[in-house]
């Protein structure tokens, strides 16, 4: 029998579905665990976090996780197969164009005006040595991973409840969905509106 829990994350809501019963709270556990982590790599809305570390670095090769050194990776692997249409190196476009913090922090009316973003710097102007691991930012690239890190971390999570938890689980991150281990007797139902 499946069991359900749905908690706030990234500003969204996430879902997690479990195989066993019984086995709901450890996988909270470590969705919570695995979920912290990544958004202490990756936020741009977190000034302690290593995105927002790399981001003032200017040029200067910084040692990073590895966990921020694999969600990097993942980002410029989309902006490869997708020709450039989703390049990580979109973070002071956005902040530009008034996305400069939080859904949670802002209230109604206080949102600013909309501004042009400009051109982007493009996502051949990260360098990533996995093997140290450590990154370069060039020619004022600044990142942001939103368009990459919730989907990579709806497959970490999912992979790791599986593993640490013995049990099935579909972990969705504001639909963002992956599932790992044994599915349910009549498979994972995913509802689409």
């Amino acid at each position: 029998m499946t069991a359900t829990g749905s908690f706030g994350a990234f500003g969204t809501t996430a879902v997690l579905v479990v195989t066993d019963e019984a086995a709901l709270d450890q996988a909270r556990a470590i969705a919570d665990t695995e979920l912290a982590a990544i958004d202490l790599a990756c936020s741009r809305f977190r000034q302690d976090s290593e995105l927002s570390m790399a981001n003032r670095t200017r040029g200067v090769l910084t040692p990073v996780s590895e966990l921020f050194a694999a969600l990097v990776a993942e980002a410029l692997r989309a902006a490869e197969l997708t020709g450039g249409d989703v390049d990580p190196t979109c973070g002071r476009a956005l902040a530009a164009a008034g996305y400069d913090r939080d859904f949670r922090e802002l209230s109604d009316g206080a949102a600013a005006p909309a501004r042009s973003a400009g051109p982007v710097p493009g996502w051949r102007n990260v360098f990533l040595d996995p093997a140290t691991p450590a990154i370069r930012l060039e020619g004022g690239a600044e990142l942001d991973l939103g368009a990459t890190a919730k989907a990579w971390a709806a497959d970490h999570v999912a992979a790791q409840i599986a593993v640490l938890a013995g049990c099935g689980a579909l972990v969705s991150l504001g639909g963002d969905v992956a599932v790992a281990g044994r599915p349910p007797g009549d498979g994972w139902r995913v509802r689409v509106t």
